[in-house]
């Protein structure tokens, strides 16, 4: 492992210097909306390690792996919120009585996603008055439900196939125009899927919210650990409910054509610390591929 400069990469802030040795792992630079791996790895035992990106403290988990140790963890942005740029990434955790901390920058490159136009019934631009109520109480449980923040790691790389067969409709990142007005990028990507096909969880986790949505229509969101959150929309049935524990493959729902939709299909999204991020590329590659492409510093 290279030892990057501390003084170019890294303000530390610890009291004495420990005896154990300590390196983490994340990219110098990414593209925007593409889902990236960092990690903390160390020869001794280490608590409570976070990493803060994007103003979202995320509890990472501690496993056996690495040089002894070992905590993993993926972050993105979301290309409608994020823009390209320099931003900083903050680890953090206690060794030997002493909380350690590391701060670094990473370069979001631009990436360029073509508009997309789509033509839907007139109420799903305008709500009518009646509906905005409970457009806003869907909106505020959703909010929630995406900053939920637990530490233990249930995700996996690659993920798996949500469906039997993964046919791409549209493309996460599109710029949609609705009957001729902007919207923001697309956050997930849309799956051919039949009404009634069985729709499968990626990875094992706990359902955190599942509802009927204006917008959305039949809606299921899973939490897999370290803010791995998976998201499903315009299903025809949910088979599961809040609180229920999965696992990877679980039958959790049935693909259909409920909420903003021109048709049946499979809105399939992955949300990291609160970033939309592309899911199709993390179908070719794996954890250990992504930290490849990052740069190692030690701590201590």
């Amino acid at each position: 492992m290279k030892k990057f400069s501390l003084v170019i990469l890294f303000s530390l802030i610890f009291s004495v210097k420990a005896s154990a040795e300590t390196w983490v792992n994340f990219p110098a630079s990414w593209d925007v909306g593409q889902a990236f791996a960092i990690s903390i790895t160390s020869d001794q035992d280490y608590q409570d390690p976070t990493v803060t990106w994007q103003n979202r403290t995320v509890k990472l988990d501690v496993e056996d792996g690495g040089m002894g140790k070992i905590s993993y963890g993926l972050l993105g942005s979301y290309v409608s919120k994020v823009k390209p740029g320099e931003y900083p990434i903050v680890f953090e955790f206690t060794q030997n009585k002493h909380r350690y901390k590391a701060r670094g920058v990473i370069k979001l490159n631009p990436k360029e996603y073509p508009k997309e136009e789509l033509h839907v019934q007139q109420k799903m631009i305008s709500p009518k008055k009646k509906d905005l109520p409970r457009i806003k109480k869907e909106s505020q449980l959703v909010g929630q439900a995406l900053k939920t923040m637990s530490s233990k790691r249930k995700w996996r790389t690659p993920p798996g196939k949500p469906l039997d067969v993964m046919t791409l409709t549209s493309h996460y990142g599109f710029a949609r125009v609705y009957n001729g007005v902007p919207r923001n990028g697309h956050a997930a990507a849309d799956l051919r899927a039949a009404t009634g096909t069985d729709v499968k969880a990626p990875f094992a986790g706990t359902v955190i919210l599942t509802g009927n949505h204006y917008f959305a229509g039949g809606s299921v969101y899973i939490d897999s650990g370290n803010g791995v959150i998976t998201v499903f929309f315009h299903l025809s049935k949910i088979l599961v409910k809040p609180g229920q524990k999965v696992e990877d493959g679980t039958v959790i729902a049935k693909s259909g054509s409920t909420g903003r939709v021109t048709g049946p299909h499979l809105h399939y999204g992955i949300n990291l610390a609160g970033q939309f991020v592309d899911p199709m590329p993390m179908y070719e590659t794996s954890i250990t591929k992504m930290l490849k492409l990052g740069q190692q510093a030690q701590v201590n």
